[in-house]
């Protein structure tokens, strides 16, 4: 199972010696990518091509969050490693409060100052930062269980896990499309402005 981390660190197997979880952002472009964040969070100097690039990033990590918690519920009860499941519950939160980070201290400041004219900017940035509260709650309530199932199996409801888990990676499939029809667009045109 390819399963994203949130330090782009791999675990391995123990089983196998394998490599249980795939690599997000390595070498060069990761650098690269981390040099242009550093770039857009500074406030007066934010590149748009970094804001877009680092936009791309988190919803990529995300949508590839999203995958894995699927594959995970369609694996529950017996066919999910115990290793795989602690490396997502490690995962989730940070994954999701990152990208929240980024929007609400970089991209959402950044959509205020230079597309002020964008009929409804404010009320659609306030809507999705009540989301992002609601977001990193739940994915908190999904790190608990995740590592609850990896302890004592026979604890858990695995129906119950497999619907929070569901509900959880539906959640943020909207809300991540809702950004990506909405703030990508605005982000792109500024970009291509440049």
């Amino acid at each position: 199972m390819n399963l994203p981390t949130n330090n782009g660190a791999g675990a391995s197997d123990a089983g196998n010696g394998g490599a249980a979880l795939r690599i997000v952002g390595k070498g060069a472009d990761e650098e690269a990518r981390r040099k242009g964040i550093d770039q857009a969070a500074n406030g007066n100097g934010a590149s748009v091509v970094a804001i877009a690039g680092t936009l791309k990033h988190h919803m990529n990590v995300q949508h590839n969050l999203c995958s894995a918690l699927e594959a995970l519920a369609d694996k529950l009860p017996a066919d999910v490693r115990n290793d795989d499941c602690l490396a997502l519950a490690r995962s989730v939160y940070p994954i999701v409060h990152r990208s929240h980070v980024f929007e609400e201290q970089t991209l959402f400041p950044f959509l205020k100052a230079q597309c002020a004219d964008v009929p409804d900017l404010g009320d659609t940035l306030d809507r999705l930062h009540g989301e992002h509260w609601e977001d990193e709650a739940f994915a908190e309530e999904v790190h608990h269980e995740l590592v609850a199932f990896a302890a004592d199996r026979s604890q858990i409801n695995v129906e119950k896990l497999s619907y929070m888990l569901r509900g959880f990676f539906v959640g943020l499939r909207r809300h991540l499309a809702f950004e990506r029809e909405h703030l990508l667009p605005m982000v792109e045109a500024l970009e291509d402005g440049r």
